[in-house]
């Protein structure tokens, strides 16, 4: 296996870790006063992600490429949050299904 796949596979493993059942981000905006708090979720085996609602202010002020210090709290609140940067790798409006009116934002931890 060539290296690239396999710090690939490793990523991937990590960023599961860290989406556990419980697993959620916090994250401030610069320009937005408040801290704002998600729950982590495992969409696909493509990635993790948020559920943002339509209309939230917060969708104006995230595009997709933005880079930002995330602090990631594991399912255990006994374990301390981990700060990592992350990268919005895309922003969709799903078509049907249990998320209708929402928006789920990828996220990918940048090393």
């Amino acid at each position: 296996m060539s290296s690239d796949k396999k710090s690939h596979s490793n990523l991937r493993s990590e960023i599961r870790e860290i989406a556990n059942a419980n697993a959620s981000v916090e994250f401030n905006l610069v320009d937005l006063p408040l801290a704002y708090h998600y729950k982590l979720r495992d969409f696909s085996s493509k990635g993790m992600g948020i559920l943002i609602k339509k209309g939230s202010e917060i969708l104006n002020h995230l595009h997709v490429g933005d880079i930002f210090d995330m602090r990631y709290h594991p399912e255990h609140a006994t374990v301390y949050p981990v700060s990592l940067r992350t990268k919005i790798i895309h922003i969709s409006e799903p078509k049907i299904g249990k998320y209708q009116g929402h928006f789920i934002v990828g996220l990918s931890i940048v090393k």
